[in-house]
């Protein structure tokens, strides 16, 4: 690698440019950032004025409602009512209202009835037109024929307040009854204004509104608010017109100096950037060589292992396939990229159910593969999905299962033989073992009894291990008959824990059944007996490996698709994480060695997984919580028949 780089004066003209473009920019934002501080406030200070108006309106009208009821029930009454059944309403009224400082009553403008009387006697009796300043004002209302809400308005009786005044005209000739005053008390409506303002974080002040426009000093907050940057927003109340002024106590958070260090700092590390980029020009090339070995690497050691490997996108469509691939298939070298891998299979048409299937169960997936010239064969097929250079890619290993089937056809047959063949003088020993147990040659001595029963158990067990191999040999020709029909789900599960319990009942299990009411009636598409087998041979594995005094539970569920499923949750040991793709093969044992605390003949599951396959369903296991093993079945649900 030189140790020294000339950098051409294209790069430095090139450099400059972009820190004049990025000094440009940087102004750009900034502004673009005032705006939208500013932006931001304001659109916090409309959503604080929308409360705070909302809270206005609503603390006067409250009590505003009350004096339009009053003027009703004067209408109503076509104004004959007496001074003690006004003095009543008006005490009613004035309870049941916030902020009322006290309601009058004025037939004929003049002001008889007032409630409370308590700081307000000045008042009573007064006669309307006797007040210049504000008589002119009511007049209008009269004439009018509105109510209007005004103030603050200085009191006789002392302070400002609020008044709404509401003409009566009755209804029958129209005549002009009198006038009903509502005092509304500002200090309390100020104090939930102030405190509503200090939780939205604004500050506010408002002011009336003149008919013609002219705008008058603010009754309420800083008056300067109305000169300033502050909101202003106008509210119409009962006749009203205010305008208020809202101004967030928060400043604008402006940026300037952190976008502008930000920025600087960016087009002061285009230079160093540069230079990193000659750097990283010769690393480039030198590891553009080192990715050559490795690819040589890599397809010399693909093109000598004895499975196919092919390298697909997520469409199917094979990118790289090894030489063994193309020997296996009989296709010449490179003929396969570019082609899709479901022409490799018999059936192409099942290339996605067995990619779902295999990511599923992640479980090898056994088919039948196609070669060039046409003959099938028996096909293994793994899968495993990578990132490659940020982009999913699927592994396929395809393996040729023509020698291993050759393998175990024979050693099936080898079984077949054997297992026929002790079948008959295992079935004449068992009989004889249970004559002897039973007294016909005589009365035992204990020794003898216990002797008898270890070679009978023995016996059974290896006639268990018979009823196995010739049960597998008939799922693997494909002999043993299935009676598919609606099954009775609860009674099969009721008759299988029923066994158990028996059989195992030295170990005291805890059994608990799980099952919804609805699902009681359920029936399942299976085979009664061989659905039976199946759901003893779970239950036997799990009381088997479980401790005494253990919990075994049974769940019954709904599955989408009319599917239901049967879980089986012990709390034993469990199964190694190493040992699950294996779980249901034939012969397969956990624990295989010759001193393992547990027997048993590694059939169970592979057979109850035939058979649950036969009866188109599916048999799994994951892991229980917090320990211990759990199978499951699903099968197909049908409507019960009764």
């Amino acid at each position: 690698m030189p140790n020294k780089f000339i950098i051409p004066i294209s790069q430095w003209l090139l450099l400059l440019s972009l820190m004049a473009a990025m000094i440009f920019a940087t102004e750009v934002i900034v502004q673009h950032q005032k705006k939208l501080a500013r932006s931001e406030l304001l659109k916090h200070e409309i959503a604080s004025a929308n409360p705070i108006r909302s809270l206005i309106e609503s603390e006067l009208n409250a009590p505003l409602y009350l004096s339009s009821g009053l003027s009703a029930y004067i209408k109503a009454n076509k104004g004959n009512i007496s001074a003690t059944e006004v003095k009543l309403l008006l005490k009613d009224l004035v309870s049941q209202g916030q902020h009322i400082r006290n309601i009058g009553v004025a037939p004929n403008n003049r002001l008889l009835y007032l409630h409370p009387l308590q700081n307000n006697h000045k008042a009573l009796g007064l006669y309307y037109p006797d007040l210049d300043t504000q008589w002119p004002a009511i007049e209008e209302i009269i004439l009018k024929r509105k109510a209007k809400l005004a103030g603050p308005i200085p009191l006789v009786q002392g302070g400002k307040a609020f008044i709404y005044r509401i003409p009566v005209y009755l209804i029958d000739d129209d005549a002009y009854w009198g006038l009903i005053s509502t005092v509304i008390n500002i200090d309390s409506i100020w104090q939930l204004v102030a405190k509503l303002a200090l939780e939205q974080n604004v500050t506010i002040a408002i002011r009336p509104t003149a008919d013609e426009g002219a705008l008058l000093p603010a009754f309420y907050g800083d008056n300067s608010l109305f000169y300033d940057a502050s909101l202003l927003l106008d509210i119409e109340l009962r006749g009203a017109k205010w305008q208020m002024a809202i101004r967030s106590l928060s400043p604008a958070t402006y940026l300037t100096a952190t976008i502008r260090i930000f920025c600087y700092s960016a087009s002061a590390m285009m230079l160093v950037l540069l230079f990193w980029l000659f750097l990283s020009k010769q690393r480039l090339s030198l590891s553009i060589q080192e990715v050559k070995s490795s690819k040589k690497y890599i397809k010399t050691v693909m093109d000598n292992v004895a499975d196919g490997i092919i390298t697909t996108d997520m469409d199917g469509v094979i990118e790289q396939a090894n030489l063994p691939c193309h020997t296996i298939f009989a296709y010449k070298k490179d003929t396969l990229p570019g082609t899709h891998w479901s022409t490799l299979l018999a059936e192409p048409g099942l290339a996605n159910d067995i990619i779902n299937t295999i990511s599923v169960q992640k479980t090898a997936y056994e088919t039948t593969g196609l070669r060039f010239d046409g003959n099938d064969f028996p096909l293994a097929i793994q899968l495993s999905v990578i990132q490659l250079n940020q982009k999913p890619r699927q592994i396929i290993v395809l393996r040729d299962l023509s020698e291993w089937h050759k393998t175990e056809q024979l050693k099936q047959q080898f079984i077949s033989t054997i297992s026929h063949e002790l079948r008959t003088p295992l079935t004449s020993i068992t009989g004889a073992l249970g004559l002897i147990a039973g007294g016909a040659l005589g009365e035992l001595t204990p020794a003898q009894s216990r002797v008898l029963q270890l070679a009978s158990n023995n016996s059974q067990q290896l006639n268990k291990l018979i009823n196995d191999l010739l049960d597998m040999e008939q799922l693997t020709n494909q002999s043993m008959v299935f009676n598919i029909q609606p099954v009775p789900l609860f009674q099969v599960l009721a008759h299988c824990l029923d066994t158990v319990k028996t059989q195992w009942q030295e170990k005291q299990h805890i059994f608990t059944l799980n099952i919804t009411d609805s699902l009681e009636q359920a029936s399942v598409l299976a085979d009664k007996q061989r659905l039976n087998n199946v759901i003893l041979q779970l239950l036997n594995n799990a009381c088997k490996f479980s401790p005494d005094h253990s919990s075994i539970i049974i769940t019954v569920t709904s599955e989408p698709a009319s599917f239901i499923r049967i879980t089986i949750a012990d709390s034993g040991p469990g199964i190694p994480e190493s040992f699950i793709p294996k779980l249901f093969n034939r012969f397969a044992q956990a624990d295989s060695s010759d001193t393992r605390d547990i027997g048993g003949t590694g059939l169970g599951l592979a057979i109850s997984k035939a058979m649950i396959s036969h009866m188109h369903g599916q048999i799994g296991y994951m892991p229980n919580q917090p320990k211990g093993s759990c199978f499951y079945i699903e099968l197909r649900h049908c409507q019960a028949t009764q």
